[in-house]
């Protein structure tokens, strides 16, 4: 049976009383919202960044812009052709759907073990909490707003039996958020809005607030703002904005909070009812500190941490306890706005990026009105038949027309002339305005893979794509510098939330398979008072040309290049072939576990020309067997004898050998000694 108060959800239809503001949520909610009007008009003003711009370039992205205004550059209401979509030609020419991998810059040499491990483990979940779908939409709402944001946020609900939960990355398009006016650098912000729709289903089941929409057919518009409240903890507000009723206040949004029951202050984890009282009313507290279950093992270095200066002992690992049991550890607070702009091309005014439409625009527009204007005239021209005015002629599609004529002066006077139109100039003017808009751009037809008449050779294209791709390099180095502070906050999310260790798969390049193991707390530490705190101080760092590790057709290419210049070993060695297949494996080569099964049976057999040899000589084959049952490599265990190594070193000679030898030198006697005598009366002659 349906759900009937689910279904009036739904449509909106026979709700709850709605919530009503108390009074000082209405103090706040009006501070808010004068906040936030003051920040969007700040943001109105940016000719980066207003909503005007941004669903101009929008529509020229996606060819369904009108006409411009040549004087104010605005969309009139004239339709334009887009004849040529210029704007979109272009940023589908730098989409990049690579994702920048992690690089930790270490202080101290100590730093290295647990750097590595967060550097593996990173690049291992970067798939799942950064899908190639997300990045995809990053990249267009990047070359075409100018500018995206990066949404990271722990998500309790995405938990499992070994997981309390997951680090989550969305992707927030420009007049989405409205940061702080005045800021550049993001990591200096003490406030942002973001505009969301959240059905009215799910502010009941989250929030238990009954807030209808503007329309039956729409969600309700919200907007929240995360700030940094008077200990520096993110806190979170929210309100529906066409009836500013308040959503939700939580000003220590990012504190950890514990499920607390309200009678007995009982810590009840997801029970319905306290297990000391019975109770079943609970609420959270923020925590502060957790209390460890067992002693806390870490492994160091003796040399490095001074304790000796042996020089065997450099490379030696000894373990220590950095904590017991009942010791007192801080949770991490995350004291930064959970947002990481991304701009195209950084502007030295403002925190918003420079994309293609702002650049292109104008020069799509006169194209698309010269090419309408060629084709115009290209349609209007054809044939015209001149005849005499008396002379009747039929307008049909018939394809023979029969005209009668009085004279033969008549019939010279009836006449076809075609008129054509001259379209050369505006060609060549469109041409014109297309390869400055490359110019501007840095896109070149060897970039895009098409004829370039300017590179006469193989090495003059292969200069004239890189040359290419310097031009655009900023829009790489953008989008390593935004990947930085991204895993930045995937990890302080981590230490503040993830308690369980998180196990994941690592391949050997021998082929063997291991199990890290990362938690959180592998980033603690003490400081000389015995204090025990995060280390949240290492530098993040992306590199773009690691992304080649995520080309799996390039790395075939480019480990088969190693094998064949001799950077793996010999490649005639089986020891190197099987570096080899391991590292395909690695790289998910269709065929490489079927190469190392295959080098591995070979392994069990002779050399192909041994084995032939064997084949066409079964003598051979015979004293080979004969030679190792004597040293007792066949036939089981050796009985009795003299041990191993004892008696004169062997000859070589096998013993079959050795009797046919002996027999050969008793037939030459017998023939020397002549007949022997046989025993008996009748012997003599």
């Amino acid at each position: 049976m349906a759900d009937l108060n689910r279904l009036n959800l739904y449509l909106q239809q026979d709700l709850p009383a709605t919530y009503v503001n108390t009074e000082h949520e209405q103090m706040l909610v009006q501070k808010f919202a004068a906040l936030f009007h003051m920040s969007k008009q700040a943001k109105e003003a940016n000719e980066l960044a207003n909503s005007a711009n941004i669903l101009k370039w929008r529509k020229a992205y996606y060819g369904t812009l009108s006409a411009l205004d040549m004087s104010t550059g605005k969309e009139s209401v004239k339709r334009s052709k887009q004849l040529r979509k210029l704007i979109f030609e272009m940023v589908e020419s730098k989409i990049d759907n690579n994702v920048p991998l992690p690089r930790l810059i270490p202080k101290y040499k100590g730093d290295l073990p647990v750097i590595d491990i967060t550097e593996e483990y990173l690049k291992y979940e970067i798939g799942n909490i950064f899908t190639k779908y997300v990045n995809d939409r990053s990249e267009r709402a990047t070359y075409v707003d100018g500018t995206s944001w990066y949404k990271v946020w722990w998500d309790n609900c995405d938990n499992s039996h070994t997981r309390s939960g997951n680090v989550k990355i969305d992707v927030c398009l420009a007049d989405q958020i409205i940061p702080q006016p005045g800021v550049i650098d993001y990591r200096q912000m003490e406030y942002i809005f973001e505009l969301q729709n959240i059905s009215v289903s799910k502010i009941y089941d989250l929030y238990g607030r009954i807030i209808p929409a503007s329309s039956p057919t729409e969600e309700v518009a919200v907007v929240v703002c995360y700030y940094l409240n008077s200990e520096r903890v993110v806190g979170r507000f929210a309100w529906a904005q066409h009836s500013n009723t308040v959503i939700y206040d939580e000003k220590d949004w990012q504190i950890r909070k514990i499920r607390h029951c309200s009678k007995c202050n009982e810590i009840v984890a997801i029970a319905k009812e306290c297990p000391v009282c019975g109770s079943k009313s609970f609420k959270y507290k923020n925590a502060t500190e957790e209390i460890l279950d067992e002693d806390l093992q870490i492994l160091y270095n003796p040399y490095d941490v001074g304790e000796t200066d042996d020089e065997e002992e450099r490379e030696k690992k000894k373990v220590k306890t950095f904590a017991t049991a009942g010791t007192k550890i801080p949770f991490y607070i995350v004291r930064q706005l959970p947002f990481v702009p991304r701009p195209a091309i950084s502007s030295i005014e403002s925190i918003y990026g420079i994309g293609e439409p702002f650049i292109l625009i104008d020069m799509q527009d006169s194209i698309n009105k010269i090419l309408t204007k060629a084709e115009d005239k290209t349609l209007k021209s054809g044939a015209v038949v001149t005849k005499p005015q008396k002379v009747r002629m039929s307008d049909d599609d018939a394809t023979i027309k029969l005209v009668e004529v009085k004279a033969a002066e008549q019939a010279q006077m009836i006449q076809v002339r075609q008129i054509v139109a001259d379209t050369q100039q505006d060609i060549i003017l469109a041409n014109i305005e297309y390869d400055s808009a490359k110019s501007s751009s840095g896109v070149t037809d060897s970039f895009q893979g098409k004829k370039d008449t300017t590179a006469t050779s193989g090495k003059a294209k292969e200069f004239a794509a890189v040359q290419t791709a310097g031009r655009i390099e900023s829009l790489r180095v953008m989008k390593a510098a935004s990947f930085a502070g991204l895993y930045d906050l995937v990890l302080k999310y981590l230490l503040a939330f993830s308690d369980e260790d998180r196990k994941f798969v690592r391949k050997l390049p021998d082929g063997s398979v291991i199990e890290p193991v990362w938690n959180k707390y592998l980033f603690l530490d003490k400081d000389k008072h015995g204090t025990i705190y995060y280390r949240d101080d290492l530098s993040f760092s992306s590199d773009p040309a690691a992304t080649l590790s995520q080309d799996r057709v390039a790395m075939w290419q480019e480990t088969q290049d190693k094998l064949i210049n001799g950077a793996l070993g010999d490649p005639a060695d089986p020891r190197t072939l099987t570096l080899y297949w391991n590292m395909m494996d690695q790289q998910q080569y269709p065929l490489a576990k079927l190469a190392l099964a295959g080098i591995k049976d070979n392994s069990q057999h002779l050399p192909p020309e041994l084995e032939k040899l064997l084949v066409e000589n079964p003598e051979l084959l015979q004293m080979v067997i004969q030679m190792a049952q004597e040293q007792g490599m066949l036939g089981g265990e050796q009985r009795g004898g003299a041990r191993q190594g004892s008696g004169p070193k062997p000859s070589g000679v096998t013993r079959g050998a050795s009797v046919e030898r002996t027999n050969e030198r008793n037939r030459a006697a017998n023939r020397d000694a002549g007949p022997i005598p046989l025993k008996g009366g009748d012997g003599g002659i």
